[in-house]
């Protein structure tokens, strides 16, 4: 085991003391005891290099093992000369000045912290008390005077007295100023020059301080000294912070103990007929009735801070547990647990509960366009406007993300409700300046009501989240109240999604496959999958009454995984039917924004590649322009798809949001014109086109014509260089049964 600095110089001290142990009487020995005086006065000298913050502290305390090497050395060069020795002499002023500088070390190294009170006076309790018992020790055997070397003998306890305080103190402060071996080796060595000096002081100062077993008291104080300093310099304190004004037990019957030392002397004196002198009795008797009340008022007082910090605190974390951090309103779990309340009081009295949902609308686009900061500060600014919009009573918490719901207490009529709404829509609806620049939202609110008692908190506010979201759909910036055909409209929409997720486990979707052809040669391209539904009971249902649907949920992802790999599979077939003409067309499968912005998307893509044996380059993904827009993943996304090999086409072209500027920032490969551009007989329409085309050509992408229904739109897109069309007049979408792929070319059956 590799030793630390602080072992390595307690190795060395045993070494010294063990040598001083087996040398011989006389000089030998006194060197050895020299030697371990100057070692510890060297590793507190150390400890001040190390340890700068308190280098004048560790200075001062390393004239304690100093002046005792000189003590020493007095007392062995007047051996070794054999000169006779005289009592009190330099020897006994370089040790008395020693304890006097150790105690003052030990003082000082609470400087630069805050005064511990309590330690303080756990120190003055204690110091005073022992100081009552040591004088009766001591004075009691020389009641009938004391010569000189008997005074001096006797100043030996009472400096070490001083030393003693100051450990006490050490060991009691908080936070610790030392770590807690170095602190322990400090005051083990000061008990131990207690217990040689109260031995040394009974003798009168007449014990020959060569004795062996004496003077080993000295030798390992000096030893725990060097410890303790070295360890203190390199070791940091762990800054415990129990308070020290809480009387622990052992600090309890330290305190109590030293009460009884004043009639426990009392009582010796009157048994034993010592007749102690009254007066230090008195002095030490009037310091502990101000020193143990003061430490006992100071615990009551710091526990009654104490117990309203921790009141204080303890509101502060259920604050925090039940308001949003970001804008300190109700949290969702407490604005369920108030509007639980409310709904039970109403239950009791016959009430109504009204719940006001809103949801910011282009809230997205200011963190887009702004950054998540500017975000925040729209949130904290739409907070307070629509607190500032309730009236007294009304409570408005954060859903979550961009949503606040108001719990209204007292439930006005529906007119008043509506009031207070429009009041929100106004207020939220006015710019706001942020650090990022101006912003400007709008909000949808839906009003949800609980007239009968009989619905629960969470339908409540589901109610209201759905009577948000039509606002919403209706273009937001508006009002809507839940009433009945909202509640059908919800249900409907539940039964259409358990039919799709019934339809999609049994087969009644179905792909219809639209031909993209070659402007120029005639020559098949690709072919765009759509999807179709064959209700059991409603026949065919058209894409545009269950996709919307199916948006809205996760059921998107599994058709979009489903089309994937049934798309890629009938590509397949069609290219070990006919490998001459079919091995290089291309099947383009639409994914929608939930589903682009899905993580395991690039996955199912190479899935469904890897099980068809279809590469890559034979597959392409068509988007919308929304999808760029609403899904801020979408544009990662894409280019993952891309380095895998896969196209990616852009839909609809001209419809959205897209400038002709932007496409060379996009990550795509095709543009498809919507086919409304096409059908327009406008010289202007027409230019339009052509600039589409040659837009898209300039940044290297392929251009598809969406829509051809004549030979005039085919011949036209010819002219101006468009080289893909789709559309009625080439081909309508057709089952994979309905289409014969053979010698290049493919044509609906019948």
């Amino acid at each position: 085991m590799r030793l630390d600095a602080a072992g390595r110089y307690l190795l060395v001290a045993a070494v010294l003391l063990g040598c001083y142990w087996l040398a011989p009487a006389g000089a030998p020995r006194a060197a050895f005891q020299v030697a371990i005086s100057v070692s510890s006065m060297l590793a507190v000298l150390a400890a001040a290099a190390w340890d700068r913050p308190r280098r004048l502290t560790w200075l001062i305390f390393a004239t304690a093992p100093g002046l005792s090497a000189v003590g020493d050395g007095f007392m062995a060069w007047h051996q070794l000369r054999g000169l006779p020795v005289d009592y009190p002499n330099l020897a006994d002023a370089c040790w008395l000045t020693g304890n006097l500088t150790a105690a003052t070390g030990l003082a000082l190294l609470q400087r630069g912290k805050r005064v511990d009170a309590a330690g303080l006076l756990d120190s003055a309790v204690v110091t005073v008390g022992g100081a009552l018992v040591l004088w009766v020790a001591l004075f009691t055997p020389f009641q009938g005077g004391l010569d000189l070397a008997e005074t001096v003998g006797l100043l030996y306890p009472l400096t070490t007295i001083t030393m003693l305080a100051a450990a006490i103190w050490l060991v009691t402060s908080v936070p610790a100023p030392l770590e807690g071996r170095a602190t322990a080796a400090l005051t083990a060595g000061v008990l131990l020059g207690l217990v040689g000096n109260v031995i040394y002081g009974a003798s009168g100062g007449t014990l020959d301080p060569q004795h062996r077993w004496f003077e080993t008291f000295y030798l390992l104080m000096y030893a725990g000294w060097g410890f303790g300093a070295v360890r203190a310099a390199t070791v940091a304190a762990r800054q415990d912070m129990t308070p020290t004004w809480a009387i622990s037990p052992v600090r309890l019957v330290t305190m109590y103990a030293s009460l009884l030392v004043v009639p426990g002397v009392l009582f010796l004196d009157h048994a034993r007929d010592l007749r102690l002198p009254l007066l230090p009795i008195a002095v030490v008797s009037t310091l502990l009735s101000f020193l143990v009340p003061a430490r006992l008022w100071l615990s009551t007082r710091q526990l009654r801070v104490s117990t309203r910090q921790r009141d204080a605190y303890r509101d502060d974390l259920e604050h925090q547990a039940a308001h949003d951090p970001l804008t300190d309103l109700p949290n969702r779990a407490y604005i369920r647990e108030l509007l639980g309340a409310l709904m039970h009081r109403a239950r009791r009295g016959g009430e109504e509960v009204a719940v006001l949902f809103v949801d910011l609308d282009f809230f997205k686009r200011v963190n887009d366009r702004l950054g998540h900061a500017a975000g925040d500060e729209v949130l904290q600014t739409a907070a307070r406007r629509i607190r500032g919009a309730l009236r007294q009573g009304d409570i408005v918490g954060r859903q979550g993300g961009d949503e606040f719901v108001v719990l209204i207490d007292p439930v006005p009529g529906p007119a008043e409700l509506v009031e207070i709404a429009e009041r929100i829509l106004d207020t939220v609806g006015a710019p706001i300046m942020t650090a990022g620049g101006r912003a400007v939202i709008s909000a949808s609110v839906g009003i949800a009501l609980a007239r009968d008692g009989q619905i629960d908190a969470e339908q409540l506010l589901q109610d209201a989240d759905l009577a948000a979201y039509r606002a919403k759909s209706h273009g937001g910036g508006r009002v809507e109240m839940f009433d009945d055909a909202l509640r059908t409209g919800l249900q409907a929409r539940a039964r259409l999604e358990d039919e799709i997720r019934h339809g999609l486990a049994t087969g009644e979707f179905e792909l219809h496959y639209q031909p993209v052809f070659e402007v120029a040669g005639g020559r098949l391209h690709s072919y765009e999958a759509l999807i179709r539904w064959h209700h059991p009971e409603r026949g065919l249902v058209p894409p545009d009454q269950f996709i919307p649907t199916a948006e809205e949920s996760l059921l998107i992802c599994e058709i979009g995984r489903w089309v994937l790999a049934e798309a890629t599979r009938q590509l397949a077939v069609w290219t070990r039917q006919d490998p001459a003409g079919h091995g290089g067309v291309t099947m383009a499968v639409n994914i929608s924004a939930r589903h682009l912005a899905s993580r395991t998307l690039l996955e199912e893509v190479g899935r469904a590649l890897a099980d068809s044996g279809i590469p890559p380059a034979r597959l392409t993904l068509e988007i919308t322009e929304t999808v760029l827009l609403d899904e801020p993943a979408a544009d990662t996304h894409l280019s993952d798809l891309r380095a895998l090999g896969v196209s990616v086409s852009l839909d609809d072209f001209g419809t959205g949001y897209t400038s002709i500027g932007q496409l060379q920032k996009l990550q795509v490969d095709t543009l498809k014109i919507d086919q409304s551009f096409l059908r327009s007989g406008e010289e202007a329409g027409q230019q339009l086109v052509q600039l589409m085309v040659t837009a898209a050509h300039a940044f290297g992408l392929d251009v598809v014509a969406e829509g051809v229904e004549t030979q005039e739109q085919l011949d036209r897109l010819g002219r101006i260089g468009c080289e893909l069309a789709q559309g009625y007049y080439l081909g309508r979408p057709r089952p994979a049964r309905d289409i014969l792929v053979t010698g290049g070319v493919s044509a609906a059956n019948g």
